[in-house]
Order: C-alpha cells, then structure tokens, then sequence
C-alpha cells in the first residue's frame, strides 16, 4: 500500500513496484513488459527506466519485496518457551504469510523453471522459518521438553507441511469438502506435530 508520506520520487517507485509485482503474478515475467507497468503505474516509461534499469533489475527488485515477508527477530522475541503455543503462533505467522503471498510464490516457483536464480528469493522465507524452528527445537531439547534426533529435519518437515498447505491446498479450499479457517487448520497442524514429537 502507498505511504502518503513518500516523497514525489519514492511513490512513483512504489507505485512501479506494485504495478510490477501485480504483472508478473498475473502475466508472467516473459509476457509483463516494462511498458505495460508504466501505463498500470501511470509513469512514463522512462521513469521506470530512471528508478530500475531494466526489466530483470526491476524484477529482482519485486522479488525482494516477496522475499522480504516475515521479520524472524520479532517473531523469535515473542516466543515463550510453551511449545504448542509457540508452535502456533510460528504456525499462523507462516500460514498467514505464505497464503497472503501465494500468487506471487507460484509466480516464482514457476519462473524460477526459467530463471533459476530466483530460487534463492522463493526459499528466502520457508529457510527463514525453517532456521527460527531449529534454534527453537534445539532449545527445546537443551530444556528436555521434546526429544528430537535431527532439529534441521523436524523444521523442515514443519515448515513443508504448512507451505504445502498454503501453496498448494488454500488456493482450492472452496471447492474441498469443510470450509476450515487458517487458525483452525494451525490448530490442526500442531496437535498433529505434537502428537509426534511427545
């Protein structure tokens, strides 16, 4: 959303930003062009040119933007060292990211065929996640609350349970059987986790 407080220069680059990130979710990066996000941000061309360079610059940038989601320090602070209440919270943090962001995921996990350096910004968030869980079951453990043979692989299992998810499941829940909230289906994912881990 556009601050009103940018100054004149700052909004015409968010708005190219947002007007980027809409055409490559919904065109893909090969069919957007750099005219086409100029007229959606209603900037000349040139400007567009001015702030990026070029279409692939201009690219990475909404990239970033994608990649940049979830502040993992905040999120750690608000740990409590209670394990399903802090496997929730990094659950509805994580579901609530990946679903609001899901388009522009499956944007670059389909343009990351093509341009493979774009896996990096695609795993920029599930490895986030994945590092904050380890250092939290590795505290766990230190704190004899679970057991747990391989921390890095408890969070990633985790963590693909609640990408696979958002990415793959959510876009489809009006047509499944039960309408479940994201809050519910986190519920869901800890209980069945902790049924596991203790």
């Amino acid at each position: 959303m556009t601050n009103t407080t940018l100054s004149p220069k700052k909004k015409a680059r968010q708005r190219i930003l947002e007007a980027a990130a809409e055409s490559f979710q919904t065109l893909g990066y090969a069919r957007t062009t750099t005219q086409g996000i100029a007229d959606k941000a209603a900037v000349a061309e040139v400007t567009l040119f001015r702030q990026f360079g070029d279409k692939q610059t201009l690219f990475k940038s909404v990239i970033q933007e994608i990649g940049g989601g979830v502040d993992f320090e905040m999120l750690e602070t608000q740990l409590s060292g209670d394990l399903e209440a802090d496997l929730t919270l990094i659950s509805q943090q994580a579901l609530h990211f990946f679903i609001t962001q899901q388009d522009a995921i499956r944007m670059l996990m389909f343009e990351s065929v093509h341009f493979p350096e774009m896996k990096a910004a695609l795993a920029q968030n599930p490895s986030g996640m994945i590092a904050l869980l380890v250092r939290y079951f590795n505290k766990q453990g230190d704190a004899g609350k679970v057991q747990i043979a391989d921390s890095q692989l408890t969070a990633q299992a985790f963590m693909s349970m609640i990408f696979g998810y958002s990415i793959a499941m959510h876009p489809m829940s009006d047509l499944l059987p039960a309408k479940i909230s994201v809050e519910n289906m986190s519920d869901e994912f800890v209980r069945i986790f902790l049924a596991v881990l203790q």
